[in-house]
């Protein structure tokens, strides 16, 4: 039996021309915060606890103990941005995705602005439904 891929993408707007710098911490925000989606959450005691559980054949066994494949792709407007994160939770909403939504502190004048965002990890040709038409970054 032939194994799945899995990979996580960050699918970054290419519009906001955003220094080097700045793409990259977005796109680790991305990663990051997808991943922690997969998380489950408790407080008690002032303490907070997450965990993670998943099985032997889950898409996350496979990426925690593979290559940690990401790639990163682009959109060109925030519309294409968010139409593709609405069209991921409400056709495959086992998909973890993630929006990341920048304070504007360093750049974009104070306003905020949605970035990018993460998809996965999760099998690779169910994320690919979705972005086979984007290109890479």
């Amino acid at each position: 039996m032939e194994e799945r891929a899995v990979k996580q993408v960050i699918v970054m707007r290419k519009d906001l021309n955003m220094r080097k710098g700045k793409m990259i911490a977005q796109g680790s925000h991305a990663s990051v915060d997808a991943l922690l989606s997969l998380f489950s959450c408790t407080e008690e005691d002032g303490k907070t606890t997450f965990t993670l559980t998943y099985g032997d054949d889950s898409p996350l066994a496979e990426w925690l103990n593979g290559l940690y494949a990401k790639i990163c792709l682009y959109v060109n407007s925030e519309e294409e941005l968010v139409s593709l994160y609405q069209r991921i939770q409400d056709e495959n909403p086992e998909i973890p995705v993630s929006m990341i939504v920048d304070a504007g502190l360093t750049e974009f004048h104070g306003q905020e602005t949605k970035t990018c965002i993460g998809i996965g990890p999760w099998w690779a040709d169910e994320i690919d439904v979705f972005t086979s038409d984007l290109k890479l970054l």
